[in-house]
C-alpha cells in the first residue's frame, strides 16, 4: 500500500490523505466520552467514605449539643452569602461582613477551649510560613543551590521529626535549666514549631522557586513584577501563583490544623496537656464510647472553620486561565539563572549553605544517637531493630497499605479530573471543585469517628482493607484538584489540544499522558508518602494485622530515655524509603506536576 505523502519544512509536518475528500468541512467536537461517567464511580464511592461519616458526625453532634452546631451553620452560612454578593459587585464594602464573621468564629473558638486556641495558633503559623517562603524563593531564585537538604524533611513523618527534636530539645532544655514550668513548656512549644517548620519550609520554597521561575519565561506576566517591593511585591507574587499557593496552603494548612502525631511523640506526657492541638483532645474524648457525642460536637467548629476558609479561597480562580508556559525542557527542570558574582551573590550563597546545613542536624542527631550506646559507639541499635520481626511485618504492612492505596487514588482521581476539566465551566463544574476543596481540608475529626465505630462493629479493624480505603478516601480530593489542574491548562497548550477535536481514545489518552504525565506522578509521590508517613489514622482504624510502623515508635516512645537508640534507628530506617522516593522525583515529577497549573 502507497504510503501518504508527507511535507515537513520549519517544523510544520503535512500529510495529505490519500481518499477523497467531499462534502462541506463541518466544525468538530470532542467524541462521546460517555464511558468516563462510569469510571467515575470508584471516585464517587470513595467520596462517599467522607461524606457518609461526616454526616453522621453532624447528625451525633447536633443530638449532643445543639446550639454550638446552630451557631456554626450560621456563622457559615453568613460567611458564604457576604462573600457571593461582595465578588458579584453589588457592594465591594461587604467584604467587611465576611471578616467580621471570621474574627468572631475565631474569637468564640478561642474562648471556647484552649485546644483550640492553640489550633489557631498552629494555623496562623502556617499562613506565616507560607508568607515567608515565599520571600525566600524569591529572594534565592537566581541561586544555583537546589537547596536538597530543605527538601528532604519533606520526606520525613511527623513522628520522625517529633523524635529527632524531642533528642535536641529535651536534652538541652536540661542543660539550659528549662526544669519547672513555665519555662518547660515554652521550651516545648518552640519544639513543636521548630518542627513544624523543619518540615515544611523546604517543600514551599522549592514549589514557589519554580513557579516564580516559570514566571520568567511569561513576559507578560514578568512585566508585573517589575519595580514592585516590600507588600506589594509580596501581594504580587501570590496573586500571580495563585493556584501554586492554594495547593500549598491546602496542605500545610491541614498539617497545621491536625498537629497531632509530634505532640504525642516529641512531648513529655507531663506537658502534653498544656501545649496539645484540637486534634489531640478530640482524640482523647473519641477512643472513649461514652463521650462519642462530645467528640462529634468538638469536632465540627473547626470542620466548618477550615472548609468556608478554604472555599473563600478557590472561588476567586473558577475563571483565572492561570497557568505556566510548557517548560523547555523534558524533565520539568528550571534551570538556576546564571548570578552576575556580585557580593550579594556570594552572601546569599553562604546563607543557603548554612540553612542546608542546618536542615541536616536532626538526622545527625538521630545517627548519633542511634550509633552512641552506653558501651561506646556500636550499630547493635541498628541491628536490634533490623531484628525486630513486628517492626519489619509493620513495615511491610505499611508498604503495601500505601501501595495500594496509592493505585486506588490515581486510578480513581484520573477519570473525575478529565471530566471536570472537559466540563462546561457552569455551576455544577463549580459546585463540585467547591466541594472537593473543602473535602480536602476536612479534619479527621469528621469522619474517623462514626468510620471507627462502624469497623470495629464489623469486625473489620485487624484487616488492611478499610486502612487501604479510608487513606485512598482522604487524598482522593487534593488529587483530584491537582490532576484537574494538570489537564485543563490554557488554551495552546497539549494538554488542551488534547481535549479538543476529533480523535480516538487511545491518542487521546497518549495526549494527556505527555502532557499530564508529570502531574499523576506528583499523586502518586505525594500519596505514598502521605500514607507511609500516616500516624492518626493507623491508630484509629488499624488492628493488630495491620499496624504502622508509626505505631510502633510511638510504643517505644512511653519510655523515651531507655529507648532512645531504638527509636532513632527505627526513625531513620523507616525515612529511607519516602526521602529516598522524594529526592528521585522531586525534579522530574514533584515540582512540574505542582506547578503545571492547578484548579484552573
Amino acid at each position: 500500500m502507497t504510503a501518504a505523502p508527507r511535507f515537513e519544512a520549519h517544523g510544520l509536518r503535512l500529510e495529505l490523505p490519500l481518499g477523497p475528500m467531499h462534502g462541506p468541512l463541518e466544525p468538530g467536537r470532542p467524541p462521546q466520552r460517555g464511558i468516563t461517567l462510569v469510571a467515575c464511580l470508584p471516585a464517587v464511592l470513595l467520596l462517599a467514605l467522607l461524606l457518609v461519616p461526616a454526616a453522621g458526625t453532624a447528625v451525633l453532634a447536633v443530638r449532643t449539643r445543639l446550639w454550638p452546631v446552630v451557631g456554626c451553620v450560621v456563622a457559615a452560612l453568613a460567611f458564604v452569602a457576604a462573600v457571593e454578593v461582595a465578588r458579584r459587585g453589588v457592594n465591594r464594602r461587604l467584604w467587611a461582613i465576611p471578616a467580621l464573621v471570621g474574627a468572631v468564629s475565631a474569637a468564640v473558638l478561642y474562648w471556647s477551649d484552649e485546644s483550640y486556641a492553640r489550633s489557631l495558633y498552629w494555623m496562623a503559623f502556617a499562613a506565616a510560613l507560607l508568607v515567608t517562603a515565599m520571600l525566600l524563593a524569591w529572594w534565592s531564585r537566581r541561586s544555583r543551590g537546589l537547596w536538597l537538604p530543605l527538601i528532604v524533611p519533606f520526606g520525613i513523618s511527623a513522628i520522625v521529626s517529633g523524635v529527632a527534636f524531642r533528642l535536641i530539645f529535651q536534652y538541652t532544655g536540661a542543660r539550659l535549666g528549662f526544669d519547672g514550668f513555665p519555662g518547660y513548656r515554652a521550651w516545648f512549644v518552640v519544639m513543636l514549631g521548630s518542627a513544624f517548620l523543619w518540615t515544611w519550609l523546604g517543600f514551599l520554597i522549592g514549589v514557589f522557586r519554580a513557579g516564580i521561575r516559570a514566571l520568567e519565561r511569561d513576559p507578560v506576566r514578568w512585566t508585573r513584577l517589575q519595580e514592585k517591593t516590600g507588600l506589594a511585591l509580596v501581594w504580587r507574587l501570590f496573586t500571580l501563583q495563585r493556584p501554586i499557593v492554594l495547593v500549598a496552603g491546602l496542605v500545610v494548612g491541614v498539617a497545621a490544623a491536625r498537629v497531632f502525631d509530634v505532640v504525642l511523640i516529641g512531648v513529655p506526657g507531663s506537658v502534653q496537656y498544656q501545649v496539645d492541638s484540637a486534634t489531640v483532645s478530640w482524640w482523647r474524648l473519641a477512643t472513649d464510647p461514652a463521650t462519642a457525642g462530645e467528640a462529634a460536637a468538638y469536632a465540627l467548629p473547626l470542620a466548618a472553620l477550615l472548609g468556608v476558609a478554604a472555599w473563600a479561597l478557590q472561588t476567586d480562580l473558577r475563571d483565572r486561565r492561570a497557568g505556566f508556559p510548557p517548560a523547555a525542557h523534558p524533565t520539568g527542570e528550571i534551570p538556576a539563572a546564571p548570578g552576575d558574582g556580585t557580593v550579594a551573590d556570594r552572601v546569599r550563597g553562604v546563607v543557603i549553605g548554612a540553612v542546608s546545613v542546618a536542615a541536616v542536624v536532626p538526622l545527625v542527631i538521630l545517627a548519633v544517637v542511634a550509633l552512641r550506646g552506653p558501651d561506646g559507639w556500636s550499630v547493635a541499635a541498628f541491628t536490634d531493630v533490623w531484628r525486630d520481626r513486628w517492626l519489619l511485618h509493620s513495615v511491610e504492612a505499611t508498604f503495601w497499605v500505601a501501595l495500594l492505596a496509592t493505585i486506588i487514588v490515581v486510578a480513581a482521581a484520573a477519570p473525575l479530573a478529565y471530566r471536570l476539566a472537559v466540563a462546561p465551566a457552569g455551576w455544577v463544574t463549580r459546585t463540585i471543585v467547591s466541594g472537593l476543596v473543602v473535602l480536602a481540608v476536612l479534619p479527621v475529626q469528621a469522619y474517623l469517628g462514626p468510620l471507627d465505630i462502624f469497623i470495629d462493629d464489623h469486625g473489620l479493624s485487624g484487616t488492611r482493607v478499610p486502612l487501604v480505603l479510608v487513606h485512598a478516601a482522604a487524598g482522593l480530593p487534593i488529587a483530584v484538584l491537582i490532576l484537574r489542574g494538570a489537564v485543563a491548562a490554557p488554551p495552546g497548550s497539549p494538554a488542551a489540544d488534547a481535549l479538543r477535536g476529533l480523535a480516538a481514545p487511545g491518542t487521546i489518552s497518549r495526549r494527556l499522558l505527555d502532557s499530564a504525565g508529570p502531574a499523576l506522578g506528583a499523586v502518586a509521590v505525594l500519596e505514598f508518602v502521605q500514607v507511609w508517613n500516616d500516624f492518626i489514622v493507623g491508630l484509629l482504624i488499624s488492628g493488630a494485622g495491620a499496624s504502622p510502623w508509626s505505631l510502633l515508635l510511638w510504643g517505644e516512645a512511653r519510655q523515651f530515655g531507655e529507648n532512645a537508640a531504638q527509636l532513632a534507628a527505627g526513625s531513620l530506617i523507616a525515612a529511607l524509603l519516602p526521602v529516598a522516593l522524594v529526592l528521585a522525583t522531586w525534579r522530574r515529577w514533584i515540582v512540574p506536576g505542582l506547578t503545571g497549573g492547578v484548579l484552573r
